[in-house]
């Protein structure tokens, strides 16, 4: 008996009819096809309902779990509306449909027609139809994107979601959206715009920590971040504007791979909104600019002060640890310290010097130790190295032995059975070899690296270990990086006062070479 599923999805039409009361698109469409699959006899193995709406395949699970079923030929035959509910995106994803239905040879059955990817008219009835589905879709993204921007230019609210601070309301008698203040989320708004301004201002990062502190939330998350409060602050909404355009998508190759990115443009559109204001205008104005005054800038920009730095890891939150420079204000720390950046983590910082001191003091052990505990080592990359020459020549001897078979094919001293008994047979045997090949080199690989541990590694921590504190900050970090991958942190408990200089803290160093 064959077997068959059904594919349901959702277009934009279909949500536009449902909003004007012709009730659930997918459960018409599925009695519509039950009822098609009753008048042909066929066998429904499954349903597949596409719930997301999206462009690409890469956006439809539901969509990529039907074709690696097709693909695998599990389905004899697959009941759509029409063929364009399969595939909307651009020619790639419709060629990736059309072969996957084509090479597996499953038909595609509609209420007004079934299409047979082994005949050829069908075939092209199938090409034309995703043709006019991804024009269609074109046309309505277009024209979908030119009612935005004419609604931004009237001053509406184009967007689906409201920003923090505002509720999407419905306009009466005209189409269109606008915004109203959210009573709990708007006071929130205009506490971070007061404390970003005026003579007693405080950074993005301390307003982060004070709404966190006080236990306001955002509306999607479970804490603030510097990002989120940042984009607040430029926010021309909040100074009742309404901005288009300024993240417009883009596609770029990536690995052979389309990849679509939303990159900040200066170049959009910003026009006076029917909103409420939120925000006074002097205020935001203000606000920008002290925006990017803070901005971080580049370690080269300035030079690199931490020797630690990108080498030390918490062991908690397995994050970069950073320096916090020494403070000149009373009661803070007059000495670098190196800290933890993940709020909430339990990870006690220590005194920078001290754990870079206690990391020397290691990695000197380190070396130490392996000098004394090392074996003599004898280097056997001569020995493996004649050994994988030999199993070389023979495989040459093996291939050659494999152009020699057609010959005597040819000549007619092997039959075509002869033939192909001996080229299986020799077939093994060139894979065996190859195989063999392979281990020996990955065996030398090993005893190279070995030598380069004994010959380069050790030699190069003893250099370092004798100039080290003799260099800059900067050379320091640049031989450790040669030298180590990371080096895990890891400290829960303060120490006692006065004792800032007693290292109760664990290291756990990797180097690059291991020892064996």
């Amino acid at each position: 008996m064959m077997s068959y599923c059904i594919y349901l999805r959702k277009s934009r039409k279909d949500l536009e009819a449902e909003q004007h009361g012709d009730g659930e698109t997918l459960a018409r469409h599925e009695q519509t096809l039950l009822s098609l699959a009753r008048q042909k006899k066929l066998i429904i193995g499954n349903i597949y309902r596409e719930i997301v709406s999206g462009e690409t395949i890469a956006a439809r699970p539901v969509m990529q779990q039907l074709l690696h079923e097709v693909e695998q030929g599990l389905w004899d035959g697959v009941l759509v509306m029409e063929v364009e509910r399969l595939a909307r995106g651009d020619t790639i994803d419709q060629g990736i449909v059309q072969r996957a239905f084509q090479y597996s040879n499953t038909l595609i059955v509609t209420p007004l027609k079934t299409y047979d990817p082994a005949n050829e008219f069908d075939e092209e009835y199938f090409e034309f139809g995703l043709f006019m589905s991804r024009r269609e879709y074109k046309t309505i993204k277009r024209r979908m994107q030119a009612g935005r921007y004419s609604a931004a230019q009237e001053g509406k609210w184009p967007f689906n979601v409201a920003p923090y601070g505002f509720r999407r309301v419905k306009l009466e008698q005209e189409k269109g959206w606008t915004l109203e203040l959210d009573e709990q989320e708007a006071p929130v708004v205009r506490l971070i715009f007061s404390l970003f301004t005026g003579p007693s201002r405080i950074g993005i990062t301390y307003i982060k920590r004070n709404l966190n502190l006080q236990g306001i939330r955002p509306r999607k998350s479970q804490k603030w971040t510097d990002s989120t409060i940042r984009d607040i602050l430029r926010n021309e909404v909040y100074d009742q504007k309404v901005a288009i355009g300024q993240r417009k998508v883009t596609m770029q190759i990536v690995d052979g791979m389309p990849v679509k990115s939303r990159p900040r443009s200066s170049d959009y559109t910003s026009v006076e909104a029917r909103h409420p204001r939120m925000i006074d205008h002097e205020v935001f104005l203000e606000a920008q600019s002290y925006l990017g005054l803070g901005a971080p800038k580049p370690p080269e920009s300035y030079g690199i002060k931490n020797p630690l730095a990108g080498l030390i890891v918490c062991s908690e939150c397995r994050r970069k640890m950073y320096r916090r420079p020494a403070s000149k204000s009373k009661g803070g720390a007059p000495y670098d310290v190196l800290m933890c950046k993940t709020d909430g983590c339990p990870t006690i910082g220590s005194k920078l010097d001290l754990v870079e001191k206690k990391l020397i003091d290691c990695l000197s052990d380190w070396v130490s130790g392996y000098q004394l505990h090392a074996p003599v080592h004898k280097s056997l990359i001569p020995e493996k190295t004649q050994i994988l020459n030999r199993v070389r020549m023979e495989h040459e001897k093996l291939m050659f032995q494999k152009e020699k078979l057609y010959d005597l094919l040819e000549s007619g001293v092997y039959t075509t059975e002869i033939f192909l008994e001996r080229s299986g047979k020799l077939q093994e045997h060139i894979r065996q070899s190859e195989e063999h090949i392979q281990d020996l080199e990955e065996d030398l690989k090993k005893e190279q690296l070995r030598e380069d541990n004994i010959n380069n590694f050790i030699p190069a921590c003893q250099s370092l270990l004798s100039c080290y504190w003799n260099l800059s900050d900067q050379e320091r970090n640049k031989a450790l990086r040669l030298l180590l991958e990371s080096v895990e942190y890891r400290k829960l408990t303060k120490n006692k006062r006065g004792e800032k200089e007693q290292a109760t803290f664990e290291l756990s160093i990797k180097p690059r070479i291991p020892r064996n």
